[in-house]
C-alpha cells in the first residue's frame, strides 16, 4: 500500500484464505483532529464498497476505492469515516449588531415618549434575546486531514485483513475435515464397487438364461458382448478417479491459494455434486448408494461454507 513493506503484506495476505467477514477500526490524530474510520465487510458475489464520508471530503472517495480494490476482491464493504475533535470543539460569539441597534432605539423612544428616566446598561443588552448567539467551530477540513483519513482507512482495512485472516484460516481447516470424509466415502465405495461388474454382470446371464432356457439359436459370444455392455454400465471407476481428482484440486487450492478461492471452490462442488449424482445413479448396490449420499452431504456443507469465503 504505501510502502514497499506494505506491498509485500498484502501479497502475503493474497496467499492465504480469507474470509469476507470482518471488521476493522483505524484512528490517527494530528494538529487537534482525530480521524475515525470504521469498515465492515459480509459476503457478496462482487466487490461492493459504500462510503459515507463528511460532506467536504467527498472528492476522495476515489482515492479511498482503489486503496479497498488493493487489498479486497469479493464481498460487501461498508465505510464510515469521522472527523473527531480530540478535545472541546471551539466556540464563537456572534453580536446581532442590528438587533441590539433596534433594542436601543426602542428604548430611546420609550424614554422619549414616557419621559422615563434611566439608561440601558451592558448586562441589559447582553441579556436581551437574540442579541448574543453562542456558534461552534466545525473542526477544519485541509489537504492535510485528506491525509488523515487516507492512513486511517489502511489500518482499518489492516485490521479487517487480519481479522478474516483468522476466520480464513478456522474455515480453510473446516473445510479441510469434510474433504477427508468424502475421500473415506470415495475409498469405502471403491471397496465395494470392484466387485460390482461381475456381480452384475452373472445377475443378467442367469435371468437370459432362465428367459431362454430351452430355447435354440443364442450366440454364447453375442451373449457375452451384451453382458460386458450392460455390466459396464454400473462401473464407477471413472467417476470415482474424477471425484478423487476434485478433492486433491480442492485440497491444493485451500493449501497453495494462488488469490481469491471462493468461486474456484463452489465451480469444485459443482462437479463432485455431479459426480457423486452419477455414482449414485449407476451403483445398484445400497452401501455404494449410502456413502454417494454421505458425499453429497458434505460437498453441501462445503458448498455453504466457501460463500464466505474470498
Amino acid at each position: 500500500m504505501g510502502t514497499d513493506g506494505d506491498g509485500m503484506g498484502v501479497e502475503r495476505e493474497r496467499t492465504r484464505v480469507l474470509s469476507m467477514t470482518g471488521f476493522g477500526q483505524g484512528e490517527v490524530e494530528s494538529d487537534g483532529v482525530r480521524v475515525v474510520v470504521e469498515l465492515r465487510g459480509v459476503n457478496h458475489r462482487f466487490l461492493d464498497v459504500k462510503m459515507r464520508l463528511p460532506a467536504d471530503l467527498g472528492a476522495l472517495e476515489p482515492a479511498l476505492r482503489a486503496e479497498v480494490q488493493e487489498r479486497v476482491s469479493r464481498g460487501r464493504i461498508d465505510i464510515t469515516a469521522m472527523l473527531v475533535a480530540p478535545r472541546s470543539a471551539g466556540f464563537r460569539l456572534e453580536v446581532n449588531r442590528d438587533l441590539v441597534a433596534a433594542y436601543l432605539r426602542a428604548a430611546a423612544s420609550l424614554k422619549r415618549d414616557f419621559r422615563l428616566k434611566g439608561a440601558v446598561g451592558l448586562e441589559t443588552l447582553l441579556a436581551l434575546p437574540g442579541a448574543i448567539s453562542v456558534q461552534a467551530e466545525s473542526p477544519r477540513s485541509d489537504g492535510a486531514e485528506r491525509a488523515l483519513v487516507t492512513e486511517a482507512l489502511r489500518r482499518a482495512l489492516a485490521q479487517y485483513d487480519a481479522m478474516r485472516a483468522a476466520e480464513g484460516a478456522r474455515l480453510a481447516d473446516e473445510l479441510k475435515g469434510h474433504l477427508q470424509a468424502i475421500r473415506a466415502s470415495a475409498r469405502r465405495i471403491e471397496e465395494d464397487a470392484g466387485a460390482l461388474p461381475a456381480a452384475y454382470a452373472r445377475r443378467v446371464k442367469e435371468r437370459v438364461a432362465d428367459l431362454l432356457r430351452g430355447e435354440r439359436g443364442l450366440d454364447p459370444g453375442r451373449l457375452e458382448q451384451e453382458v460386458a455392455l450392460l455390466a459396464g454400465r454400473v462401473d464407477v471407476t471413472e467417476e470415482l478417479v474424477r471425484l478423487r481428482g476434485y478433492v486433491e484440486q480442492a485440497e491444493a487450492t485451500l493449501g497453495h491459494p494462488e488469490g481469491p478461492v471462493g468461486k474456484t471452490l463452489d465451480f469444485i462442488m459443482q462437479e463432485m455434486n455431479r459426480e457423486a449424482n452419477t455414482i449414485s445413479s449407476k451403483a445398484e448396490a445400497l452401501p455404494i448408494c449410502r456413502e454417494a449420499l454421505r458425499i453429497k452431504a458434505e460437498v453441501e456443507k462445503i458448498r455453504e461454507q466457501v460463500q464466505n469465503l474470498e
